[in-house]
């Protein structure tokens, strides 16, 4: 059982030492994975470790996707809204958390991931100079922080999401309310691509709140992250004490979170989460470059980069398809048998891409990219 149990609630900070999420999202694309979606930073208090196993992390020592088997199955594993004691009172738009970055207008950082499958990957996220309006029943009124994240494949802007992100300052625990996203499509153009907000019908649930990072950190706590109903997921503490190297420092007293979505099981990210600037190295999405949490002395505090490639002009020649979607849908059947459920073009593995989904008797949903021009195979999913 996760955290949520009766006789651990103890453990749990009180009323709420977790927090949620956001990669992969139902308003993530209507379940396209991704560099995920969310999690932040907070103050320099002492953050305390009930387990610390103390070993240095290279920057090179966690790479690429996480392909170890799920280590949970069900939502009732995990802590949730049910378990935090969330008030409407005691919910601010802006705050500090120990392993979060700083909830404050202004603040900016970047990840980037040269190795990305589709190209080089970056991802900035902007805290707004806005707040979001929330009225919950249960929890009652309160502001979230408005959290605005960009990402870019090869420097071409490939997707958009605002979210709403809100501290208990009662824990300092950091919380999602909801995300709206967007894709870009190939003329730079902004497409709707979902949403969802906790409080509100999601399919045939309420969508409920998400814990991003708990106000303590404690080992083995687990709690949920996302509260949409097509990218549920949830978190687990599993290490502290790490010393972790990227482009934008040597970080300490690091610890590492495992994210893992529930409707797709092997959906899993590690984070690598520092004191002041929150994320450094993600599995998903790469490693911090830059952030303005950082001592001015750093010159990884320079964020001037952030928002220059979004006014890039966008250089596009449409692809021309020399295989036909019905000559791909049999090339994609061979390798996997099923049901074609939809079939569209796309950029995957840093190619144009059919992306043929094809719904499988034992396997679920599976995507099979098959390259446009040579009818090559390059990647399933």
């Amino acid at each position: 059982m996760g955290d949520a149990s009766p006789d651990r609630r103890p453990q749990l900070e009180g009323r709420a030492m977790f927090e949620m999420k956001s990669s992969n999202r139902q308003m993530k694309m209507e379940g396209r994975p991704s560099g995920r979606l969310i999690r932040w930073r907070a103050a320099l208090m002492a953050v305390t470790f009930l387990t610390a196993v103390g070993f240095t992390l290279g920057g090179a020592a966690v790479a690429g996707e996480i392909k170890d088997s799920p280590r949970w199955s069900h939502a009732k594993d995990y802590s949730s809204l049910r378990d935090w004691n969330l008030k409407g009172e005691n919910i601010v738009p802006q705050g500090i958390n120990p392993l979060y970055y700083p909830i404050v207008p202004g603040h900016k950082h970047v990840h980037e991931r040269p190795d990305h499958p589709d190209g080089k990957y970056r991802k900035e996220t902007v805290v707004l100079d806005d707040t979001e309006d929330f009225d919950i029943p249960g929890i009652g009124k309160f502001k979230t922080a408005v959290v605005q994240e960009e990402e870019y494949l090869d420097g071409v802007l490939t997707q958009r999401a605002l979210n709403w992100f809100a501290v208990d300052k009662t824990t300092n625990s950091v919380y999602a309310f909801g995300e709206v996203s967007w894709e870009i499509n190939e003329e730079g153009k902004p497409v709707f691509a979902g949403t969802w907000r906790a409080g509100e019908f999601d399919g045939d649930s309420i969508a409920e709140p998400g814990l991003l990072m708990p106000g303590t950190f404690t080992i083995g706590g687990r709690y949920l992250f996302d509260g949409g109903r097509v990218n549920s997921g949830g978190s687990e503490n599993m290490e502290a004490g790490i010393e972790m190297t990227v482009p934008a420092g040597t970080f300490k007293n690091c610890v590492r979170v495992r994210e893992q979505g529930l409707r797709e099981l092997h959906d899993i990210t590690d984070k690598i989460w520092c004191p002041v600037v929150g994320v450094v190295f993600d599995t998903s999405d790469g490693k911090l470059i830059v952030s303005n949490a950082l001592p001015k002395e750093n010159p990884a505090s320079d964020v001037s980069s952030v928002g220059t490639l979004r006014d890039k002009p966008l250089k596009y020649t449409p692809p021309v398809a020399k295989v036909t979607g019905a000559e791909a849908t049999k090339i994609a059947l061979e390798r996997i048998p099923g049901k074609v459920t939809e079939v569209k073009i796309e950029r995957k593995k840093g190619k144009n891409v059919y992306v043929v989904e094809i719904q499988t008797p034992n396997q679920g949903e599976k995507d099979v990219f098959v390259d446009i021009e040579s009818g090559n195979i390059v990647g399933t999913d």
